[in-house]
């Protein structure tokens, strides 16, 4: 618990200590160097300096993991491989955009999962030879779930299931 607290401590002193250092246009009217509103010296005369370097730094953070991406650029060679491999999971549904599809498709694949295994271990502990039901529907859930990722899989590759913010970069 102490290094913890010493770390934390260690890297908030850090960031506060080079609170000065950050640099502040004082004419910015190029919209791609400041993607904030331009600080002019009577505003940072009005703001203290922790309110200038939070404004600074939310705008150098956001820079930094933007990498260039713009809202809505997603690779199609990564959606037909997040579909072929983790589709039963909704993964792609995910990447895409379409979260209602994913999280119906990663329930359905938990529940499929899981009767299989209750249907299994039923089999298991009784002696008679039964059959086993609920591992049927399970195995039938996850069979249909398999079946809707390699529609959604044949969909990205022609180019009809689309991301919900955009279109493919490639």
């Amino acid at each position: 618990m102490r290094r913890i607290t010493f770390l934390i401590f260690t890297v908030f002193f850090s960031i506060s200590s080079f609170a000065g250092m950050i640099y502040v246009p004082e004419n910015s009217t190029d919209n791609a160097k400041a993607s904030i509103a331009p600080v002019t010296k009577a505003d940072a005369k009005k703001m203290s300096k922790g309110k200038l370097f939070m404004k600074v730094f939310k705008s150098k953070f956001a820079k930094l993991f933007a990498m260039g991406k713009k809202a809505g650029d997603k690779s199609k060679v990564v959606a037909a491989l997040l579909a072929i491999f983790l589709g039963n999971f909704g993964i792609h549904d995910f990447y895409l955009g379409n979260k209602r599809n994913g999280i119906i498709k990663l329930g359905m694949t938990i529940v499929g999962i899981a009767l299989m295994v209750v249907g299994f271990a039923s089999v298991a502990t009784t002696e008679t030879v039964t059959l086993p039901a609920l591992a049927i529907v399970g195995y039938l859930i996850l069979l249909g779930v398999s079946i809707w990722a390699l529609v959604d899989f044949i969909r990205i590759l022609t180019g009809s299931y689309e991301p919900v913010d955009g279109s493919y970069t490639d």
